[in-house]
């Protein structure tokens, strides 16, 4: 592997090194240990270096030059040693956050929350205090409380979302193999994509280092409905589009991309028709009846508000966003747009969003989007190999220009390197001690209505759990202020203000108006927790 390795450096030579500068700060980029943008440095040297070559008519042909070196690393066995040492990597960096805290109620805690109750035969909310499926609609993320049975943790859940990262590459791959006809466009393709997928595209790699959102599972499912929809196993693709539709109540959107591309680009019109009818009626049902039945048709606190939708609200915002969407695919779901209206839907729901989260490629709401352009990629190249494009258009100046430009930009895009996550997220000494007092807090309020701040939350695995929260004009007290709903009485307040807390604007405040109130009592026996005890005889509700 290393002599391969090797040879590919090498290649950079007859290009004045431009390709072996690219790969010097790729490495620099990925080893995290020079900070967040000094691989920058070399990068553009390499840039710099291409350039001039072509300016000097002398194209980075040569880079690719020997084909049978490339191919002989490029290979299935390559891809799986490389899925096994990141899926090392990210696993190592889910579970180190959640000792270093790094995981927040927001939405670790409230999904795994869910899943152990729904362990427990309970579909209900702890922290929203209302059945799960009133905030999203989620009965497909139920499987994963069988491992709650065994074990409660939410790294069960963290590592599912790895896992489904991980093997996606494996799916890309089989689909390049149904699509080219070549083994050679098999292999090249098949790599480049997984490499992207793994590291260089920004949606789908931030949303890897996001905590947790059912959405997270959906990308193996995307890409095996397609397989799927490839080999005509139409019964196969219905129980995964019920899977994912299960997912969150967005996931229909999916569906809908699937008839529209039908319809575009297959014999199956009218299943595309019927597809799209059944995406759209499941996105109206399920927002605006059967969630609305589960929150007992109390107004939405996350989704479904008519208000928070606008297609012309940040119109430059959202432009920006499609542009980091579709660079690093150089716009081909755009140019080949029959092909890149299956993920047009899925983009519309983040386009349609007020929420700038929804579009801004930097958390988990590019679960659906990321793997449809994959697949519209896929087929735009199998169209532009077919179409004889790279011989016809290949040596000219022009060209070789705008795919420098189109490097440059997508070394521009790199999301943070995974090993720099890694390094950060390994637990301190301070977050050491600060575990073991969570751990006898937990066994002293056993069975207890207890109120925790945001990142300690994840840790909890109980049905009587609560998110101290602080709504604004309100005083902090032993009455937590639960997410826009009600608030119920607790028989204890765990904070550990060294942390700091998502959801508290002043910390200094409540613990000044715990340390007043007459119904409770500061428990000691702490260095890094601040525990008080509720000591009335109100009892709390169940």
């Amino acid at each position: 592997m290393k002599n391969k390795f090797g040879k590919i450096l090498l290649l950079g030579k007859k290009d004045s090194h431009g390709l072996s500068w690219l790969i010097i700060g790729l490495l620099v980029w990925w080893s995290g240990l020079a900070g967040r943008d000094l691989y920058l440095v070399p990068v553009l040297v390499g840039i710099l270096i291409m350039a001039y070559n072509i300016l000097r008519n002398n194209s980075f042909k040569n880079i690719f030059a020997n084909s049978e070196t490339i191919m002989s690393w490029a290979t299935r066995r390559t891809l799986l040693w490389l899925l096994f040492f990141h899926g090392i990597v990210l696993a190592a960096t889910a579970v180190f956050k959640l000792y270093s805290f790094q995981w927040n109620i927001w939405d670790v805690g409230i999904y795994s929350d869910i899943i152990f109750n729904t362990s427990k035969g309970k579909f209900y909310s702890s922290y929203n205090l209302t059945h799960n499926w009133g905030d999203h609609f989620t009965p497909s993320m139920s499987v994963l409380s069988i491992f709650y049975w065994f074990y409660p943790s939410s790294n069960w859940m963290t590592l599912s979302k790895v896992l489904a990262l991980i093997i996606s590459p494996l799916m890309i791959w089989k689909i390049c193999d149904n699509v080219f006809a070549e083994k050679k466009h098999v292999y090249y393709v098949g790599l480049a994509l997984s490499m992207f997928w793994l590291f260089f595209y920004a949606p789908i790699v931030n949303s890897s280092y996001f905590a947790f959102h059912p959405s997270s599972l959906a990308a193996p499912a995307i890409l095996y409905s397609f397989l799927c929809l490839q080999k005509k196993e139409w019964w196969k693709m219905i129980l995964v589009f019920i899977f994912l539709i299960g997912l969150k109540e967005h996931l229909a959107s999916v569906l809908i991309g699937f008839g529209l591309y039908m319809i575009l680009n297959t014999q199956q019109k009218k299943g595309g028709f019927i597809f799209v009818i059944l995406g759209i009626s499941a996105i109206v049902v399920i927002m605006w009846v059967i969630m609305p039945f589960y929150r007992n048709y109390a107004p939405a606190w996350t989704t479904g508000n008519i208000e928070n939708i606008s297609l012309f609200n940040d119109v430059p915002g959202k432009s920006i966003y499609l542009a980091k969407l579709l660079i690093p695919f150089g716009f081909l779901p755009i140019i080949y747009w029959k092909y890149g209206i299956i993920a047009g839907p899925a983009i519309g729901v983040n386009l349609l969003a007020t929420d700038k989260n929804l579009y801004s490629t930097s958390f988990h709401y590019d679960d659906l989007t990321a793997p449809l352009l994959f697949i519209s990629t896929i087929l735009c190249l199998n169209r532009i190999i077919a179409s004889d494009f790279i011989n016809k258009y290949g040596k000219k100046r022009l060209f070789h220009g705008l795919a420098i430009l189109w490097l440059t930009f997508v070394f521009a895009l790199l999301p943070a390197s995974p090993m720099r996550i890694l390094w950060k997220s390994i637990p301190s000494t301070t977050d050491r001690e600060i575990l073991s007092e969570l751990q006898k807090i937990d066994s002293m309020s056993e069975g207890k209505r207890i109120a925790v701040q945001s990142n300690i939350g994840p840790l909890f695995q109980r049905e009587k759990l609560q998110w101290y929260l602080q709504n604004e004009g309100q005083p902090c007290g032993m009455v937590s202020h639960i997410y826009s709903i009600r608030s119920i009485p607790v028989e204890y307040v765990v904070l550990v203000p060294l942390l700091g807390a998502y959801g508290i604007s002043d910390m200094n405040l409540c613990m000044k108006d715990l340390s007043m109130d007459s119904q409770a009592r500061k428990v000691t026996g702490f260095d890094h927790l601040v525990v008080y005890k509720r000591i009335n005889d109100i009892k709390p509700t169940n």
